[in-house]
């Protein structure tokens, strides 16, 4: 098997992806994932290198990421937005042979010599080629994706998802002629590729299927209704900021008619949010539980009585266990860590076996972080967290890559990072400072080495931050 195969099971002729004014079919998608294949075996990629892809919510993501796939390739996918700094970071960790650049990367190039690696761009014109490259194949155990996160320790974190899991995934969200993703939907690809919500329940399956995918470069609110309207969206994703967006805006009424289904995951969804869009809109929203670990799917109210404030019941194949600290299973009703096991669960973080061991056992049970309840009815709500773990618009934000680059400015003697409400993204992040820095330069010297959702919001200056005896940072003292 191999994922990159999705779309060449497609009549070459049927309308793929619309993107601003230019549209693609099954057949221009495949014949640049061709070219790219063609140019990096020429390059020397080989099966199991890695490839970082650098782009947006583009076309050349998909060429260049299925073009990877397709020579056996581990594929990276690394936001066009992040500060040079930050990639920096990442690249040190991933050490790709070669970083496929879209249009939206293109100001890599002008630190081509420093970062030292191979850049190439992804070809927009493309041609048939008489002798292509196969697709190589590969084993639902082979590496397809290497996804960036963060761990508790601040540094990058590498999940790596295989061929299977993500497939698994996939045939998850597609299942059922009336409950799953059909050749006939037309999907809003608004949220990020490089986010594992966006990525396989939303662009890939939709390719799996035969889908026709209309992409949002950056999410707006006025385009994204605008999009729905024109297209005639059936199949409508998004983070809990991006619903509560939609469901304030005064819509047209009749805006959302065409949609048949309304996926929310990423953070849990608020149940206010979820009754506005039925009340005002008649929309039904279904929400659902997954992580970059798991392949972006564990739980959904999809195909069930949906449940406000339940993120619904285990997919098929996936095991849920609820534990106490000690790792015992908890009483019925009571709350606990969620532990699950099945076909999406990843297979490890990348060179980091002492962080793999902590939350994946030798039989495949992984620990989540989070802590559930289940009701009588198999339902699960999330009702806490066991990691230190802000989620901002979907995004992870461990605090301590926050701390760790905010310890590096020469005015600051000690931060503590946690989160706080927010209306507009779930979460925000919250800096409490030591020290004597002035706080708009601090703020720029954040946002010149951070991603913008991981840039505090809000900085306090504190004379002193809480430490236990044991010299740990007790933040609960500071929420």
């Amino acid at each position: 098997m191999n994922l990159a195969s999705s779309i060449e099971q497609h009549d070459p002729g049927r309308p793929a992806l619309v993107d601003a004014d230019a549209s693609y079919t099954y057949g221009e998608l495949t014949a640049q994932a061709a070219t790219v294949r063609s140019i990096l075996t020429a390059s020397g990629v080989a099966p199991d290198d890695r490839v970082a892809v650098l782009a947006g919510n583009e076309p050349s993501f998909i060429g260049g990421a299925l073009g990877a796939l397709g020579v056996g390739a581990r594929v990276i996918p690394m936001k066009a937005s992040n500060p040079l700094p930050e990639l920096e970071r990442k690249l040190a960790v991933i050490e790709p042979a070669v970083i496929l650049v879209g249009e939206e990367g293109a100001w890599i190039h002008e630190h081509a010599v420093t970062l030292g690696v191979t850049l190439i761009d992804v070809p927009t014109n493309t041609h048939a080629e008489a002798n292509r490259p196969p697709i190589v194949d590969r084993s639902p155990d082979d590496v397809a994706f290497m996804m960036l996160t963060s761990g508790v320790s601040g540094d990058p974190k590498v999940a790596m998802l295989t061929h299977g899991n993500l497939d698994a995934g996939q045939a998850a969200i597609s299942t059922g002629v009336d409950d799953g993703l059909r050749p006939d939907d037309v999907v809003l690809g608004a949220l990020p590729v490089a986010h594992i919500f966006g990525l396989n329940a939303v662009l890939l399956t939709a390719l799996r299927v035969g889908a026709l995918l209309i992409l949002e470069r950056r999410f707006d609110i006025h385009q994204s209704l605008e999009l729905v309207r024109q297209h005639k969206i059936t199949v409508l994703a998004g983070a809990p900021p991006m619903w509560r967006m939609w469901c304030q805006i005064d819509a047209p009424a009749g805006t959302f008619d065409s949609v048949r289904i309304a996926l929310s995951g990423a953070a849990a969804l608020p149940a206010d949010v979820c009754q506005a869009m039925q009340t005002q809109h008649g929309l039904l929203v279904e929400e659902g539980y997954g992580m970059t670990e798991t392949a972006g799917v564990l739980t959904t109210n999809r195909g069930i009585a949906v449940k406000q404030g339940s993120v619904g019941q285990a997919i098929p194949g996936i095991d849920i266990v609820l534990v106490d600290d000690d790792g015992t299973p908890v009483e019925a009703g009571d709350s606990g860590e969620i532990v699950v096991r099945g076909p999406g669960i990843f297979c490890g973080y990348y060179n980091d076996a002492d962080t793999t061991g902590q939350v994946l056992t030798d039989d495949g049970w992984f620990w989540t972080g989070d802590v559930g309840v289940f009701d009588d009815d198999g339902y699960l709500f999330l009702v806490d967290r066991v990691k230190d773990l802000i989620i901002v618009s979907g995004f992870n934000v461990y605090p301590a890559e926050v701390e760790n680059i905010l310890s590096e400015h020469p005015d600051v003697l000690g931060v503590v990072v946690v989160g706080g409400e927010s209306v507009e993204t779930g979460e925000t992040v919250i800096a409490h400072v030591c020290g004597s820095p002035d706080l708009d330069e601090l703020d720029a010297f954040a946002k010149a080495r951070l991603t913008r959702y991981k840039c505090p919001t809000e900085y306090r200056l504190v004379d002193e931050l809480p430490v236990a005896p044991t010299g740990k940072i007790i933040r609960r003292e500071l929420r």
